[in-house]
């Protein structure tokens, strides 16, 4: 029979601390007593499970059914799985770990294999590893909190990545490695300035607490257990503040004010009670006997372990009844009755060969087996860690001598790079402004020319042909005559050559269309000379190619060589001269005379041909003399070269 009556005042605290939680849970009630339509009561009843963490895990459970039916009715896997994975944390309270880690494997599995829901994955991850931790499976509780952080730094989830690390922190605490501990619950704590999300998960404080109380740093520890009961009371979270308040009475303990450990310890058992977490319930029993065993209250130790003791069999919660009868052992021994503290240790004695009888049909000679490995393989590793400490320094100096060096070396390095990019860059902007700078002057020296050209030689020129136009010579004088004759010729064509080399320096660029007007111009100028020759000039240009000066010019020679020439030698009656331009441009200069080529199909070349041939040659274009398919010639002029 269970001794409630011993701690009748105690309910009313635990009753005053929960107030706050009865007006929440009952608010969410509500909402699914008015829900509308059966979706609307499914989703009020799956936020009412999200609080299971302050709900007796009968009523969590209860609930949990009633999801799971709806979601199946439905046919809604996903939310089916929600409420399988609400009723695992239903059965880890419960104690029922087996049954729990089974519902949560299944959940995983459907998961993979039928919905898409990575968050609730990750929930099941730490709900799993909360399992590990009461199975005293830890490593598998470690790899569940780093598969929990992982996934949620992808899903960018905060809570769950401090989740995460406060239940590695947690493993270590249970193993020992106090400051691993204290390191993992300081990542979690530093994960987020987020004060309120922090604040909801106070249990993250009572870990901290309890790490610096394992540490002997009471101070730190008082700081933040005051944190963990006030956020836990505020933001009503059971299951922290109960653990908080246990911590606190450890606390009390150690500082030396056991008379403030009562309180707590009691508030801690009853708010056990009412969340019905029969792990810790006798748990903190065993804690409160002691304690009493300790303080002079072996009659309150005596009745609280009992207690303890028959919740540790209702459950099956094997692993602390070693623990409350050796509490319930102390208090009878500090009470006087030995007969009963010799009783006490035969039921000890028993629960330890039922212990070892369970585990010797299984795994005892394998786990004693692997224990004395491990210890010789712990022995080995002790003796090269003292060898390794001995040298630390001295192979530290010289790792950090030649880490300094290899970093010295790849600064070195760099900075040679730098400053060859920096050369090579000021080489590039020195040519590029040299280049500018000669192509200014080369443009200067281009207009400078065509200037001098025309007020100096063209002038000149000029001169002469209105000189020679005054001179009068006798009509019989006829070698004069020719003399004067071929000197007026050739004072024109050099004032002809004259205009058409300062029209082409003139200009930065010209096109195809400012040559065939130019060529235009001559023919203008020339047609009278030959009344019975018709000449046409035709443009099919699509893209109008510019041509730097200099090519501008040897361009339209090499066309006024070819017309001329037709003009002269071909006996022709109709020159065409053709502009093409897509791609590439292509001049044509065709007649209709009697053709250039002989009978074994080559041509008579002149001067004017060679010149022609020279020009071409000089800027890389194309020169061809064709037979028309009719009569007559077709010289061909074109970019592309053969």
């Amino acid at each position: 029979m269970k001794p409630y009556h011993c701690l009748f005042f105690i309910l009313i605290l635990a009753g005053f601390s929960c107030l706050s939680q009865t007006k929440t849970i009952d608010s969410l009630k509500k909402n699914i007593q008015q829900a509308a339509g059966a979706g609307e009561k499914q989703q009020a009843i799956l936020s009412l499970c999200e609080l299971g963490y302050i709900l007796h895990p009968d009523t969590l459970m209860a609930y949990a059914d009633k999801a799971l039916k709806t979601a199946r009715e439905q046919k809604n896997l996903q939310d089916a799985v929600k409420a399988m994975y609400y009723k695992s944390c239903a059965l880890t309270t419960k104690g029922l770990i087996d049954s729990s880690l089974s519902m949560a494997n299944q959940c995983l599995e459907i998961l993979s294999d039928r919905v898409t829901d990575p968050l609730l994955q990750l929930h099941l991850f730490n709900q799993k590893g909360r399992c590990f931790m009461r199975k005293n499976q830890y490593k598998e509780a470690i790899e569940m909190g780093y598969r929990t952080i992982s996934g949620a730094e992808t899903m960018k989830d905060t809570l769950l990545q401090v989740k995460g690390k406060t239940l590695i922190g947690w493993a270590y605490l249970e193993m020992g490695q106090t400051s691993e501990a204290l390191a993992w619950h300081l990542k979690a704590l530093q994960t987020t300035s987020d004060t309120l999300l922090l604040e909801k998960y106070g249990i993250l404080f009572a870990n901290l607490a309890l790490n610096y109380n394992s540490l002997g740093k009471q101070d730190s520890g008082s700081f933040y257990i005051a944190k963990a009961i006030a956020y836990s009371r505020k933001h009503e979270n059971l299951f922290a503040l109960s653990n908080s308040l246990a911590i606190q009475a450890q606390l009390f303990v150690r500082s030396g004010k056991g008379g403030l450990a009562e309180a707590p310890l009691k508030e801690a058992v009853e708010i056990r009670k009412l969340i019905g977490d029969p792990f810790y319930i006798v748990s903190d029993i065993g804690q409160l006997g002691l304690y009493y065993a300790q303080n002079g209250q072996p009659e309150k130790g005596i009745a609280i372990c009992q207690e303890g003791i028959a919740i540790a069999r209702e459950y099956k919660i094997e692993s602390k009844l070693f623990f409350l009868y050796s509490s319930l052992g102390q208090n009878y021994r500090a009470i006087g009755n030995f007969a009963k503290y010799a009783s006490v240790l035969e039921d000890i004695i028993a629960i330890k060969d039922s212990v070892y009888r369970k585990n010797s049909a299984s795994s005892l000679a394998e786990m004693q087996t692997k224990y004395e490995v491990q210890k010789k393989e712990f022995t080995i590793v002790q003796q090269k860690l003292d060898l390794v400490t001995k040298n630390y320094w001295l192979y530290g100096s010289v790792i950090l001598s030649l880490l300094g060096i290899a970093l010295f070396f790849l600064l070195f390095q760099n900075y040679r790079k730098q400053q060859k990019t920096k050369m090579n860059r000021m080489l590039r902007e020195e040519k590029l402004s040299t280049g500018k700078s000669v192509k200014e002057a080369e443009e200067k020296e281009r207009k400078r020319i065509a200037a001098d050209l025309h007020d100096n030689l063209g002038a000149y020129a000029a001169s002469i042909v209105a000189n020679l136009d005054n001179i009068t010579v006798a009509h019989t004088d006829i070698e004069n005559v020719t003399a004067l004759r071929e000197l007026r010729s050739n004072s024109l064509s050099i004032v002809s050559q004259l205009g058409d080399t300062i029209w082409a320096l003139k200009k930065e660029a010209l096109s195809l269309t400012a040559i065939s007007d130019r060529l235009k111009v001559l023919i203008q100028n020339i047609e009278a000379s030959y009344p019975y020759i018709r000449m046409d000039v035709h443009e099919k240009i699509t893209n109008d190619t510019l041509l730097p000066p200099s090519q501008a010019f040897h361009l339209y020679q090499t066309i006024q060589e070819a017309l001329i020439n037709a003009l002269r030698h071909s006996d022709c009656g109709q020159i065409t001269v053709l502009f093409e331009s897509e791609e590439n441009w292509k001049i044509s200069i065709c007649d209709n005379g009697k053709g250039i080529l002989s009978k074994n199909g080559n041509h008579r070349e002149g001067n004017g041909m060679l010149n022609m041939k020279n020009r071409c040659k000089e800027v890389g274009w194309s020169l061809e003399w064709r037979t028309n398919e009719s009569k007559g010639t077709r010289v061909v002029i074109s970019s592309a070269t053969k």
